[in-house]
């Protein structure tokens, strides 16, 4: 196995410098997904592709695509210098969907998992959202086609993190139980500690081979907003809020423990 934990650490470091540098928001966002989007991008496979729906942590989007290789080292740094890349845009090779609107990330995933079923293209396409973006009757919409057309190479990656803008997500709109919903709408679904390597890689392999049939998959991602930095964990106001030099240098300074 993969050391997660230091890869996690290091992308970590390199995100709050990202969004410290660009004076931008979104921070805790962009860290409650960290440690599944660390392990997902280990492991994926020629062919796959990761539909970004939740747009805002584009620091994070950035950071992959850059170790990857779809981004220079120029390109990465031009984040903090240019005030559109604070949310993703598809004018950066490998973003299919622009951060500033949310629901749009699964129609278009559901639309290249379509395609590629329809060419007899490997891969699979991921698709990570948010849990306040379930908000959106453009999820259900799509959730709807990707059931009816059997698209098991799909899976959605919920990142379950309980906020949204304006407060928790269950006291803003609550989306119920989560995982009824998604079951029926004829998904196949595991809830996972989104915090826990081992649970989260037996997720990203298990996706694929626990599930008898053709349904389209969804992992439930339970994760804490602002994981990493004690201050910012479990905090509204890291969603919006700029990272001064003194939170910056703090954040630094448990990271490097």
């Amino acid at each position: 196995m993969a050391n997660y934990k230091e890869l996690a650490r290091e992308m970590r470091l390199k995100v709050l410098e990202m969004v410290h540098k660009a004076q931008t928001s979104h921070i805790a966002s962009n860290l409650s997904i960290t440690d599944v989007e660390t392990v997902l991008y280990e492991n994926l496979k020629p062919g796959d592709e990761v539909v970004w729906s939740k747009g805002w942590a584009s620091a994070s989007i950035y950071y992959f695509l850059h170790k990857q290789g779809k981004l220079t080292d120029e390109q990465l740094a031009s984040f903090p210098n240019d005030p559109f890349l604070s949310l993703a845009e598809t004018s950066v090779p490998g973003v299919y969907v622009s951060g500033g609107s949310m629901g749009h990330g699964l129609p278009v995933a559901v639309g290249m998992a379509i395609a590629n079923k329809r060419m007899n293209e490997p891969g699979r396409i991921y698709c990570i959202m948010s849990d306040g973006e379930l908000n959106e009757g453009t999820t259900w919409e799509a959730a709807m086609v990707a059931a009816h057309h059997k698209l098991d190479n799909l899976c959605v990656i919920v990142d379950k993190n309980g906020w949204q803008a304006m407060g928790r997500t269950d006291d803003v709109l609550s989306t119920g139980d989560l995982r009824a919903k998604w079951l029926s709408f004829g998904f196949d679904v595991m809830n996972i500690d989104g915090h826990d390597f081992i649970d989260i890689e037996n997720a990203v392999f298990d996706a694929w081979h626990d599930f008898a049939g053709n349904n389209p998959k969804v992992i439930i991602a339970n994760t804490i907003k602002g994981k990493g930095v004690s201050f910012m964990e479990d905090c509204l106001k890291y969603h919006y809020s700029h990272v001064t030099e003194e939170d910056y240098v703090k954040a630094v300074a448990e990271l490097n423990v």
